[in-house]
């Protein structure tokens, strides 16, 4: 029941209402709200569960005790009556109209208990609480409009104020369960037992409710009074003293490992009629809410009890008892120990941590066979259930399968790259990833001989599809969490890994590097060769300067140490107009042209670097000479060591997208809504034509460039006509459909409308000083002199002629993401300068003038930010010179002693509990749709959101206040509370909406392959047994990204249009990511290939990639047999039909790591290289000598002969394809012979440098 308060003082708060109303029932909720008719009242809401017992409103007056006695003397009269409508008590099925449930279902079970699932129908019992006979002490509730699961359950804790019984529950959404188990339990009762996909939210109730109130916040629920925890022990200190492992053996009687044993079983009351009824209601509601039940008889559902599982005893060392006598020691070390390399048992624990092997069920037999073989294939063995992802019920069935033998999937990892092992923490366990090539940094390549001693750790939570909740005070026990990972470090078998460093990028995804030293390399001594930061006394400045050292980073061969020139930065008015940026020599930028071997656009203008202890961007400058490079001042941020030219990225050409922020922005400058919606609706219409219409598709692909040109390389992929009336090719197929659902989705979830006349780009400085610059004299004027506007230099790539450049002139706007202040976006002349003619794709601001013009930009630089430029005359505001915001960062706290380790750790955790960078960007944009940009609220918002970018750099974080948050929301937010906009956000919203009701994509496989590359050469059998082996190797590689990055088709990783949400970050972030990983992962596969191929020659290597879409076109082929038919088993049995889902359809990729070949492979001689836009398609090729011979993989044990006689097409035969448990068609792969002689060869070749 709800009660409603009216003529409330303004200074009344949450915490004064429960003191005045808590006496009279339960209150489980507040709010209190402005009244628009009278500022100096409010009003509120008070919600009681269950309704309070008498009628205290009835009067419809209530007196109570205001605290400020002097204004109040004989208390404060308020209005009270019931909320009108009568509040929902029943839910009806979703299932069946006819049939109602109460919202709230309460059970009062005999018994909770926790443990783990050791079978379908079995259940290991580690933790029970019963009830009491007096009262019920356990209570199960179900709330169907929540569709929730909770159960409180009392415990005895031990804290500083000494030992008491403290409230637990543990909440569990109907999403994480699939079904529940039900059997009889012992006399008169019935069991239901629920295991849960992922650890459920456990809490503990505070003692003290009003210790849950703050003042500023004019609502309050009784969630605040639950404490989140991420550890039930008797002993609360305990953990703290632990580093965080996956098994956790405290020595604790209350101990619950609630990360791990996530079933949970409730025994019930069975024995009167109106508890079986009870009983049966929770059943059948469940049941229809799609949790099924499987009802077991006696007997039939076994329940065993203990409380660890035994393989960690045979696997870990007891710690002797201190002054222990010798019958201790010896009864401790009864139990025979195992030994397990160290990559045997990280795999262990990585098969263990996702739920693939269950650690009760992991026997002494399987571990010593482990043991006893070679460490290299065990370590496969894991690997592969690693992989395939599917709960083993038992484990020593691996060894007898043949998929499992002969699994090899790493190749050789190329010196760019290293083998990165990746761990998520999350608020109550721990998971281990199977190592992953990535793209390298300057210490993993320092310490490549140890780079196993390495781990890349990230915290998130359970489902790993969010961040760490930890910025509510409910949520401490995460924070502590965090705390002591970072104190205590992380324990793999007989290993501790410390914390090493983080950076300003690993901070942003709650992310830092860890190590485990040895015996003469310590963290301390990584450290302290990364660098010299003595000098450095600002916490968050040093962190950010150790992760300087762990930026992504390609290391340009042939460059040892180039020649470093000094030269002074461009300062004027106290302002910095060379920050970050210097000069390159035009032969150096040839070096790393080569080097890197761009796909797209080649001979970029600038680069965005790092060379010892100096980063930023480097623009290629004429007067820097032979093997030169000039630095500023403003890019040396310490001394370092390592003199190596590191290039993280090239400039390339990109157009521009509009988004929420600049919308809002534009349209505060006058822009009007038609502008926008002439754009989008234009767009609109396109993507429905561009799926039937190759024309159309070709040049909005080439009209609308992505960050990564991808667009490019598929528009490319239809002028050679693989879509045509007579041809759709798969893959093509699916990427083209790929990019119109993602444009779809990223125009409703961000409104990004691409603008033609545009172009986003890295930034440089003008240094000719010739352009002119800002002046601070035409800052809020009217008029709208050109000549007053500052000048920019911009030379774009024509993206539908190669080496063709266009020279950018006239009014343009330039800004920079996110902009949130009216001021970051600035109109701006673009002219043409003969001196600059040399640069392309880059944005040249003038180093000229009162103010950079980088600055005014939501506070950038030159040291690698990305701007945008639109001349779209639809689009320049009707107001130029709105005045820009100040973006002087706060001045940092120094410390007056050297930083420390501890003080990095404390920044880490602070950071996390206090960023407060996405909130406050969310409630700029709900406020700025309701009054404005330009309103006071926005303005100082705008100014907490650059402090909030800041926090990583200077420590200070950003508080947002309960009344900078918006009580209700535009609808294109999509949130609960919400009002319909009818500014451009909520039109645009709605026109995507009402266009594309359903966004989504949804791979096709059956479409044929394309016969001009299948029957171009008569491939003989060792050339493609030697793609199929590569393709194994390149799909394992896949599926790993895949998994890592929660993606659901190949598609996505690569064109990098993720269909996902990344679980920490933006998704430009996530989107720069996957097309690192992927290139990396791509360049590698390729020189695989080149070497299989004999060479990089155009006749060996399309005579390869021929073999390549052969091999995949097989695979296809018999996965979509077997969908029609059903798998064969070995037994002969035809099994479920395969479904046409990614999950269970082979990988098609591989061949379009080379799309320039396929290109010249589907058209022939009509094949013309100079009309192609992508500098492959032009590099010429160049003899790839191998150092070794290939021995080829060998054919392992053949097929069923009935499955031999089915097979859909000729030469699909054993040799080429073998299928996993799922179904998932796998080519064959070499046997262990092959393997071993194939790995010391690569070891071989990296040790001569071959």
């Amino acid at each position: 029941m709800t009660i409603q308060i009216d003529k409330l003082p303004r200074s009344v708060t949450t915490s004064n209402l429960w003191d005045w109303f808590s006496h009279e029932g339960e209150i489980v909720y507040i709010d209190i709200y402005e009244i628009a008719r009278d500022p100096a009242l409010s009003s509120a809401k008070v919600r009681f569960e269950p309704p309070p017992k008498r009628a205290f409103w009835s009067t419809g007056t209530y007196w109570v005790s205001h605290p400020d006695v002097s204004r109040y003397p004989n208390g404060l009269k308020i209005f009270v009556s019931p909320l009108r409508g009568t509040p929902r008590c029943w839910i009806r099925s979703p299932v069946s109209p006819d049939r109602y449930y109460p919202i709230k279902i309460t059970l009062h079970p005999l018994a909770i208990q926790f443990g783990s699932m050791l079978g379908p129908r079995s259940i290991k019992v580690m933790k029970s609480f019963y009830n009491t006979v007096d009262e019920h002490t356990l209570k199960l509730e179900i709330n169907l409009r929540a569709m929730r699961l909770t159960a409180f359950f009392p415990m005895e804790v031990e804290t500083r104020g000494g030992k008491h019984v403290r409230q637990h529950k543990v909440a569990v959404d109907f999403s994480k369960m699939k079904h529940v188990h039900q059997s009889p339990a012992d006399e008169n009762g019935c069991a239901l037992v629920m295991p849960v996909n992922v650890p459920p939210q456990y809490y503990w109730k505070r003692p003290n409710i009003r210790s849950s109130f703050s003042d500023e916040a004019n609502n309050w629920n009784t969630t605040e009074t639950w404490n989140r925890a991420t550890d039930l022990v008797e002993q609360a200190g305990i953990p703290m003293k632990y580093p965080v492992a996956l098994h956790n053996d405290y020595k604790d009687p209350g101990f619950i490992d609630i990360g791990r044993w996530t079933t949970i079983r409730f025994v019930l009351d069975d024995s009167t009629s109106e508890t079986k009824l009870a009983n049966q209601q929770v059943v059948s509601a469940l049941d229809d809410f799609n949790i099924t039940t499987q009802v077991h008889e006696d007997g039939e559902f076994r329940v065993t009890h203990g409380a660890h599982a035994d393989m960690w005893k045979h696997l870990e060392q007891p710690t002797l008892v201190e002054n222990g006598n010798a019958l201790e020691m010896l009864q401790q070390t009864s139990d025979p120990i195992i030994h397990l390399p160290f990559e045997i048992r990280y795999q262990l624990e990585v098969c263990i941590s996702r739920d693939i092997l269950n650690e009760h069920t992991i026997t002494l037999e399987f571990l010593e066979k482990l043991a006893s073989m070679n460490p290299r294939k065990a370590r496969l063995y894991l690997e592969y259930l690693a992989d395939q992802g599917e709960p083993v019920q038992n484990p020593m069935s691996i060894f007898q399968n043949p998929e499992a033998e002969a699994f090899s999937p790493i190749a050789r990892i190329p010196q760019y790259c290293a083998l990165v092992r990746k761990v998520v923490v999350t608020p109550t366990t721990i998971r281990f990833n199977s190592p992953a090539v990535e793209m390298s940094n300057r210490v993993m390549r320092q310490y490549k001989h140890i780079q196993d001693r390495f781990l890349r750790i990230q915290f998130v939570e359970e489902l790993e599809n969010t961040r760490i909740a930890i910025n509510k005070d409910q949520n401490d026990e995460i924070y502590k969490r965090v705390l002591r990972t970072m104190y205590q470090g992380i324990r793999i078998g007989d290993r501790v890994y410390e914390f090493l460093a983080f950076g300003s990028s690993q901070l942003r995804v709650n992310g830092a590097y860890f190590f485990c030293p040895t015996e003469h390399t310590s963290c301390d001594d990584i450290r302290k060769w990364m660098g010299q930061f003595s000098h450095i006394k600002v916490v968050a400045k040093y962190a950010a300067r150790l992760g300087q050292c762990f930026s992504t980073t390609r290391e340009v061969r042939g460059i040892s140490s180039p020649a470093i020139r000094e030269i002074p930065d461009i300062e004027r008015n106290g302002h910095c107009f060379s920050d970050g940026v210097g000069k390159i020599s035009p032969f150096v930028a040839q070096l790393v042209n080569e080097d890197m071997a761009l796909d797209i656009f080649d001979k970029p203008s600038a680069f965005q670097f790092r060379m010892g202890g100096c980063k930023g961007v480097l623009t290629v400058w004429p007067d820097a000479k032979g093997m030169e490079v000039h630095v500023r001042e403003s890019q040396k941020k310490f001394e370092a060591d390592s003199k190596g030219l590191e290039i993280i990225r090239c400039a390339g050409f990109a157009t521009a997208t509009l988004n929420r922020q600049t919308i809002i922005i534009l349209e505060s400058l006058g822009v009007p809504i038609k502008a926008f919606t002439d754009l989008l609706d234009q767009q609109l219409g396109s993507y429905e034509q561009a799926m039937q219409d190759n024309g159309v598709a070709i040049e909005m692909l080439a009209k609308f460039v992505d960050e990564h040109q991808t667009n490019l390389v598929i528009a490319e992929l239809l002028k050679a006509e693989f879509k045509t009336d007579e041809l759709r090719e798969p893959f093509v197929i699916n990427v083209l459909s790929l990019w119109r659902a993602w444009s779809l989705k990223i125009l409703k979830e961000k409104a990004r409308i691409q603008v033609e006349k545009s172009a986003f780009v890295l930034g440089c400085v003008d240094e000719t000083e010739t352009l002119r610059g800002h002046s601070k004299d035409s800052e809020g004027s009217k008029p709208k002199d050109v000549n007053m506007l500052p000048q920019i230099f911009l030379q774009i790539t024509d993206s539908r002629n190669y080496n063709k450049t266009h020279i950018i002139q006239g009014v343009c706007i330039v800004g920079r993401n996110p902009s949130l202040h009216p001021g970051d976006i600035r109109v701006v002349e673009a002219v043409d300068c003969s001196k600059l003619r040399h640069i392309k794709d880059v944005v040249v601001f003038p180093a000229t003038g009162d103010r950079p013009v980088p600055n005014m930009l939501s506070g950038g630089d030159l040291d690698g930010d990305d701007f945008f430029v639109i001349w779209e005359p639809s689009l320049i505001p009707k107001t130029w010179n709105y005045s820009p915001m100040d973006y002087a960062a706060p001045k940092p706290k120094e410390l007056d002693r050297d930083v420390n380790v501890d003080d990095l750790r404390n920044f880490f955790v602070k950071y996390l509990k206090n960023d407060k960078l996405p909130l406050i960007a969310t409630s700029h944009l709900g406020f700025a749709d309701q009054l404005g940009p330009m309103s006071p609220k926005c303005l100082e918002l705008a100014e907490l959101h650059s402090k909030a970018v800041d926090y990583p750099k200077t420590g200070e974080p950003a508080t947002l206040r309960r009344d900078q948050q918006p009580r209700k929301w535009p609808h294109f937010m999509e949130k609960k509370q919400f009002y319909h906009s009818d500014k451009a956000l909520g039109v645009i919203y709605d026109k995507v909406v009402n266009k594309a009701k359903v966004i989504q994509f949804n791979p096709i496989w059956d479409s044929p392959f394309d016969d001009r590359i299948t029957k171009k050469y008569k491939l003989d059998n060792e050339l493609l047994k030697a793609a199929r082996k590569v393709k194994s190797q390149y799909d394992t590689a896949v599926r790993r990204l895949l998994s890592q990055h929660d993606l659901k088709t190949e598609f996505e990783l690569w064109t990098g249009f993720a269909m996902s949400k990344p679980a920490v970050g933006t998704d430009y972030k996530l989107q720069e990511s996957l097309s690192h990983e992927y290139d990396a992962l791509k360049y590698r596969f390729r020189d695989i290939c080149y070497e299989a191929a004999g060479g990089k020659l155009t006749d060996q290597v399309d005579r390869f990639v021929a073999a390549m879409y052969t091999v995949t076109e097989e695979e296809t082929k018999i996965a979509l047999f077997e969908h029609h038919r059903g798998p064969i088993n070995d037994a002969g049995h035809i099994l479920q039909p395969r479904k046409l889902e990614p999950k269970s359809m082979p990988l098609i990729s591989f061949p379009w790591i080379f799309h320039w070949v396929m290109c010249r492979l589907a058209l022939g001689a009509k094949y013309d290289p100079k009309a192609s836009v992508l500098a492959a398609a032009h590099r010429k090729a160049t003899q790839h000598h191998r150092s070794s011979p290939d021995p080829g993989p060998r054919q392992v044990s053949a097929c069923s002969k009935q499955e031999q006689e089915t097979m859909p097409e000729p030469g699909l035969g054993p040799e080429v394809h073998t299928r996993l448990p799922d179904g998932t068609v796998v080519h064959r792969q070499a046997t262990e012979q092959d393997v071993e002689e194939e790995s010391a060869m690569d070891r071989l070749g990296r040790l001569t440098g071959e």
